[in-house]
């Protein structure tokens, strides 16, 4: 029932992302994956992480003995990574910092998509990055701002476009399955939504009885990370999603 949730548990509170896309022949990993909220990621031989400003690489070759390498200044307000395909996404409070990982690991930046000031965790596939900007109990926001969703066209990936803007009330994390986005509302819940039309989101399901902060989705298993709790939910059929199982958390 918990279907190696040990393993995804704990990767799940560090926040610990992984893209395997970068792996070379024979190489594998077993460290899991994460949410939007993550603050560090591993792709390949290499852990990434950042703080407010910076963008941290270690070899991790050689797991017993990591390695720092580049540590790199990408500007304030740094709050999220997220890997792709050979890229890392940085969400920012002013915007999305795209980077793209040169042989050896390096981080060279590619472009950049701003918006208003706001929290903002990020997730993407190979055409869209999806954005939550999030002003309600947010510090870093700035008057008159809104509670948004964001789709940002990325198919040319040194010029980031906007496609379309949705009000959510105050997203926090999300999560990408194929065409299926999961966005976390905090105490309002969870909403699930067909973007095959970025210009014309389907709500598919409203779980409005949880509080939601990140979620990772994971070929029919649903993980939802709140305050005092992780769940899992069967997302199989996406008209009877399903609990499956509650975990309390924290003291």
């Amino acid at each position: 029932m918990f279907r190696n949730l040990s393993l995804i548990f704990l990767l799940g509170l560090l926040g610990c992302a992984e893209d395997n896309s970068s792996l070379g022949p024979g190489q594998s990993s077993n460290t899991g994956v994460g949410g939007s909220l993550a603050r560090f990621t591993i792709v390949g031989n290499f852990l990434y992480t950042v703080d407010n400003s910076r963008l941290h690489t270690f070899d991790i070759s050689n797991p017993a003995q990591p390695q720092a390498r580049e540590s790199i200044e990408v500007g304030q307000g740094v709050e999220t990574i997220f890997p792709l395909n050979g890229l890392l996404f940085l969400g920012t409070q002013s915007g999305m910092l795209i980077y793209q990982l040169l042989p050896g690991g390096k981080p060279q930046f590619l472009s950049r998509y701003e918006h208003i000031v706001s929290c903002d965790p990020v997730v993407a596939n190979a055409q869209f990055a999806y954005v939550t900007l999030r002003v309600s109990g947010c510090r870093q926001a700035v008057a008159g701002a809104a509670d948004l969703l964001e789709i940002i066209d990325i198919s040319n990936i040194q010029q980031p476009t906007i496609v379309a803007s949705y009000d959510l009330e105050s997203p926090y994390g999300l999560g990408l399955d194929g065409e299926t986005l999961f966005v976390c509302l905090g105490v309002a819940g969870l909403k699930v939504f067909n973007v095959s039309d970025p210009q014309n989101l389907q709500q598919l399901a409203f779980l409005d009885d949880i509080n939601a902060v990140d979620v990772i989705p994971l070929n029919g298993l649903l993980l939802v990370i709140g305050p005092d709790s992780i769940l899992q939910y069967d997302y199989s059929d996406l008209n009877d999603i399903r609990k499956i199982s509650e975990i309390p958390i924290g003291a």
